[in-house]
């Protein structure tokens, strides 16, 4: 055997790419689209979306087309099932298709002028057969998956039901054999999207990477691998030279507080999700570039660079300088469409990678996709996209926002906003455990935010009317919490409302809107008016992201002449008082608890409450609150000194 000379192994490490292999036997589907789902479906499906990590895209057993319509089995093993009545045509869809039929356009629309991008392949069941490629197809015996998108109508927010994987025959088809002689033609770029948990795809590249250093991957990371990307799939994100995730999925796989409806305007708070789920998976798990897709509210790129800083470039993709539709406001494909074009300029040239201009171009992209009435680009695009890129080119013709940050410190805390406003008003966050889940049936206590806040509010309302039974009580303002949940009858610290009272005061815009869930559930909020008054100590029983949302936020720094930060750690399940139960429910939220003292830790809260030494729940009530009172005690005599 000879022995490479030098100029040979470097000729080998910078061979240039010259294929781009899509192999969509596990993320092709066949999209139905259903524009108008019967009202009388409207809350069937709602429970259904329960079952979506993102509150949209729902995984289900099968998708059959019956004479009177499709017959969607949710969940076999528990014979959930339900009928959407209605008639469809299939079209092909799912992530890399998208991405495909959009780099397709963008390469029309540029071509010399972003670079030459290599010709593509594809791998696809025969139901795709007909369909049009942008490049030579090979197909094998099976079925793609069906997806059923049932459209935003009045009163119901978009739903997708997909199914688990691909119908095919094993003693006619062999997919991983297939997949495996598409991939040993193509040592140039390979685009992975959905994969179970146990395809040998991960180790197969993983190995290639190694014995071929020229080839390039690019991972658009599905929902089904986020839930499993920190066992099966985290060395797998060391291979990739991007990956692309959604911001709301991503946030789930590593533990954060989940970003719900009422976050979708918390601009702030989901950039310090990205910015952190960027760092990590860089930093952390080695990744090069990191995309976050984040649906309406835009999408952010991420490298790291040097003196030991991450890049990061945030866009928000509702401002565009040029004009498509305004009339359309639709995000489905934007995500899809922003990493085509990340994608597009990485396939032009990987080597001289350009992060900013990448990531305004894609920005525009993705914002002609939110003003069409589809999720591709079409030819109908194609002079839009060369102005698109002129304006780029020309610099800032889109309002991207680029900043770099240390590589080893967290990014989730407030900004630095200077407190204003009236200096002997001072609002106090209590951050220990969730305040929504607290309000639930049936969850344990595991901090003593919850008690001392109420055990405190007794003590302010006697104090109101016994002389001498709480000398501070004018001083002391407890902010309450309304809600619907019945375990709140009888609190001062809660109060129990009905839903319609609850709708009047939104309808007046009478709460806090980033306070609460106001949506679905167990309804409760904070009143405006509870906010204000005389000064003294406000004190509040929040989350950690709305800690983070009202620490952030210049309104409240004109509220108040300074904002507090107080946490009530965990207690340690290993050695618990011998009144608290381990259950199940408690065991999920001591972990999301390990994440909140994490963060917690890095905030540098002004006081932490230490652990108690009681051996009953009475005596566990009765400690953290005499700490409580100290504390306040403390606060309003340097307020008032």
């Amino acid at each position: 055997m000879t022995t490479p000379s030098r100029e040979d192994a470097v000729a080998y490490l910078n061979r240039k790419p010259s294929r781009v292999a899509f192999s969509l036997l596990r993320s092709l589907t066949m999209d139905l689209f259903v524009n108008d789902a019967p009202s009388s479906l409207h809350g069937v499906l709602e429970g259904v979306r329960g079952l979506a990590p993102d509150g949209t895209k729902v995984p289900v057993d099968s998708i059959e087309r019956r004479p009177e319509g499709y017959h969607v089995v949710v969940d076999k093993a528990s014979n959930k099932t339900l009928l959407i009545p209605t008639e469809c045509k299939p079209a092909p869809g799912g992530g890399l298709y998208n991405m495909s039929r959009d780099l397709e356009i963008i390469q029309q629309a540029l071509g010399d002028r972003l670079g030459e991008i290599p010709p593509f392949e594809f791998l696809a069941w025969d139901d795709a057969k007909d369909c049009a490629f942008p490049g030579a197809c090979t197909t094998t015996p099976g079925r793609s998956r069906t997806s059923l998108i049932i459209n935003k109508s009045k009163g119901f927010d978009k739903l997708i039901l997909t199914e688990r994987g691909p119908t095919f025959d094993r003693a006619v088809a062999d997919p991983w054999k297939a997949e495996q002689d598409f991939y040993e033609r193509n040592e140039g770029f390979v685009f992975v999207g959905q994969e179970p948990s146990d395809s040998a795809k991960f180790d197969y590249l993983r190995r290639r990477k190694l014995e071929h250093p020229s080839l390039r991957i690019f991972w658009l990371v599905g929902g089904n691998q986020i839930k499993k990307l920190y066992t099966e799939y985290r060395d797998f994100l060391s291979v990739a030279d991007v990956v692309s995730l959604n911001l709301a999925e991503a946030a789930e796989f590593f533990c954060f507080e989940p970003l719900t409806s009422r976050h979708r305007d918390a601009v702030e708070l989901r950039l310090m999700y990205a910015r952190e789920i960027s760092r990590r998976v860089l930093v952390e798990y080695g990744a090069n570039h990191v995309v976050i897709t984040d649906g309406t509210k835009g999408a952010s790129l991420a490298r790291k660079i040097r003196g030991g800083r991450v890049e990061f470039v945030y866009s928000p993709l509702p401002e565009n300088l040029l004009e498509v539709d305004s009339d359309v406001n639709e995000d489905t494909g934007c995500g899809d469409s922003y990493a085509a074009a990340i994608a597009a300029y990485f396939l032009a040239n990987p080597d001289g990678f350009r992060l900013n201009e990448a990531a305004s171009f894609a920005h525009g992209v993705a914002n002609i996709i939110f003003h069409r009435p589809r999720s591709n680009l079409t030819s109908e695009d194609l002079e839009i996209i060369k102005v698109t890129h002129a304006k780029v080119q020309e610099g800032g013709a889109f309002s991207g926002r680029r900043e770099t940050f240390p590589r080893g410190i967290c990014q989730i805390a407030p900004m630095d906003i200077a407190p204003r406003g009236p200096q002997r008003r001072v609002l106090v966050l209590l951050v220990g455990g969730d305040p929504a889940a607290s309000l639930g049936a049936g969850q344990p206590y595991i901090t003593g935010a919850s008690p001392a806040m109420e055990r405190l509010a007794n003590l302010c309302r006697a104090g109101m009317r016994l002389t001498g039974a709480y000398p501070m009580a004018p001083l002391v303002h407890i902010v309450p919490r309304l809600t619907t949940s019945l375990n709140a009858r009888d609190k001062f610290a809660k109060l129990l409302v009905t839903p319609e009272e609850i709708a009047g005061m939104i309808e007046r815009d009478e709460l806090r809107k980033e306070l609460g869930n106001l949506e679905d559930g167990v309804l409760h909020g904070i009143r405006k008016a509870d906010l204000q008054g005389g000064d003294g100590v406000y004190l509040m029983r929040v989350t950690l992201l709305e800690a983070l949302e009202i620490m952030s936020s210049e309104d409240y720094s004109t509220m108040f002449g300074d904002i507090k930060f107080w946490h009530f750690p965990t207690l340690d399940v290993d050695n618990p008082p011998n009144w608290q139960k381990r259950d199940e429910a408690q065991r999920l939220e001591l972990k999301r608890q390990a994440l909140r003292d994490y963060i917690v830790r890095d905030l540098s809260p002004q006081y932490g409450f230490s652990p108690t030494r009681a051996t009953t729940q009475e005596e566990f009530e009765q400690e953290v609150t005499e700490q409580l009172l100290l504390r306040v005690n403390a606060l309003l005599a340097g307020i008032f000194r």
